[in-house]
């Protein structure tokens, strides 16, 4: 739990939002990391590099396209450490203005947490601001703590509705709301004191980003080994991987957990959110709405029109759907200072359900996005649809690695390579974030997270695109 990261007690949110952030940014906006920890960076990018260079060299001695292409996910890797590393300056760096910010929370069946969430939101720093908290239809007592809830912040504004969804509960609220700024947040998630004030300083300072994201911390890290690979996992996907596409400005997931946007960034997308007619949430739709181009908005309208109208119908795809609509026009960016702790499933059941909802969201928010996203950076461009088309081909590199390079081919240095590869990798990512975090125990997960992701992970591809059509809000 979060005392195994250096907070005294759980889930005690006055703990969580006293305690000074161990993760500092420098006056230039880089995430602060020691001498050491930059040899670290230097000799493990050198190994990473090495491995790749090995692989490369049995595929081209063998004459084998398989084996060259098995090379792909590594280097994939080894680019986004490279770039978020050397090049991200994180934004928040403008003067805290007094827009009216508009927060907003879908809840449902959240009688364990909903009080603690809120409670947090209102210790902000940052003072100008409506709470509006969407019930969708609750069953557990939700509601009832909601109305209590209202006489302790008479600010507090608590709508109930049917369960319709969390896109519903979503666009209900922001149709409710009045700020310039949409701060969103899960019903399961505690944001740290100053997170809000960070999201107002970034958006001031730049006026081409409509969506930020926060930094997603797990809550509930300790409890057993499965929370605590996501906790490594977490780290990774926030200070190292977005860091990266912040740094050309177009973070493709604006998780649910936290995020903010400008309201002229999704408001046109709004509208086929609350005409969805099925259930489902994920993280990027709204981002890519803002960030697609001008032209993208007008030459590709019938594609595009047809392409957020699919996407506006699941809720797989909430968070991803919200990122992915404001990358139409705007830059989304990433915010470390914006701290935020998330709950996370503490069976592997409900992470594999979770796992695959996610897949099935960033698939169904990408095929949107490769409208328009290549007309963006081109070095970003090319990362993208890398990945992008790595999601469906990781099972074929994984039968390449482990069944036909040493059973069909013989050659059984391609497995071990690989694997070295991944661990190397798992290893660099797992002590950045001890160099980081001084008080992290978890760590030593990230190896075993990465092989677990690469030799399992890879594979719920299949499932997310057999049950595409199917349609559900929340994993827990």
């Amino acid at each position: 739990m979060l005392e195994e990261q250096g907070f005294e007690s759980i889930p005690d949110s006055d703990a969580i939002l006293s305690q000074e952030r161990v993760q500092e940014i420098t006056y230039d906006g880089r995430i602060r990391v020691s001498t050491k920890a930059w040899v670290l960076r230097i000799v493990a990018l050198t190994g990473i590099a090495v491995t790749l260079v090995l692989n490369l060299h049995q595929g081209l001695k063998l004459g084998d396209p398989l084996v060259v292409y098995s090379t792909l996910m590594p280097t994939h890797e080894l680019v986004v450490f490279a770039i978020g590393w050397l090049f991200y300056r994180c934004r928040a760096s403008g003067l805290v203005t007094n827009e009216l910010v508009s927060v907003i929370i879908p809840i449902f069946n959240q009688v364990e947490m909903i009080e603690t969430v809120i409670d947090a939101i209102y210790k902000s720093t940052y003072e100008h601001i409506e709470v509006i908290a969407v019930n969708d239809g609750s069953s557990d007592g939700t509601k009832e703590i909601l109305d209590e809830l209202v006489y302790a912040y008479p600010g507090l504004r608590v709508i109930h509705k049917e369960n319709e969804g969390k896109r519903k509960a979503v666009a209900t609220g922001f149709y409710a709301s009045k700020g310039r700024y949409i701060v969103l947040i899960d019903s399961d998630s505690v944001i740290d004191i100053n997170a809000i004030e960070e999201f107002i300083k970034t958006f001031s300072a730049n006026i081409k980003v409509g969506g930020v994201v926060g930094n997603g911390k797990v809550w509930n890290a300790g409890t057993n080994f499965l929370t605590k690979c996501q906790d490594v996992w977490y780290d990774y996907a926030y200070n190292i991987h977005k860091t990266t596409e912040s740094v050309f400005g177009c973070v493709l997931c604006c998780s649910g957990c936290l995020a903010a946007y400008r309201r002229e960034a999704i408001e046109e997308y709004i509208p086929y959110w609350i005409q969805a007619r099925i259930h489902n949430s994920d993280d990027r739709d709204l981002t890519s709405y803002a960030l697609a181009t001008p032209w993208a908005k007008r030459e590709l309208a019938p594609l595009k029109q047809k392409l957020m109208e699919s996407m506006a119908l699941y809720d797989d795809a909430e968070d991803r759907g919200l990122t992915a609509q404001t990358l139409v026009e705007w830059e989304t960016v990433y915010v470390p200072s914006a701290v935020v702790y998330t709950d996370v499933p503490e069976t592997l059941g409900k992470y594999l359900r979770q796992q695959i909802r996610w897949k099935k969201g960033y698939v169904r928010s990408n095929f949107y996005v490769s409208a328009f996203f290549w007309r963006k950076n081109p070095l970003m461009a090319l990362l993208f649809y890398t990945e992008f088309m790595t999601t469906f081909t990781a099972p074929l590199i994984i039968f390449i690695i482990y069944f036909y390079g040493p059973f069909i081919i013989h050659n059984y240095w391609i497995p071990i390579t690989y694997v070295t590869g991944q661990v190397l990798i798992g290893l660099t990512a797992g002590l950045d974030y001890k160099f980081r975090y001084k008080n992290t125990r978890h760590w030593m997960y990230k190896p075993f997270m990465n092989v677990f992701a690469s030799v399992v992970l890879s594979w719920l591809i299949l499932p997310a695109l057999w049950t595409y059509r199917k349609n559900r809000w929340l994993t827990r």
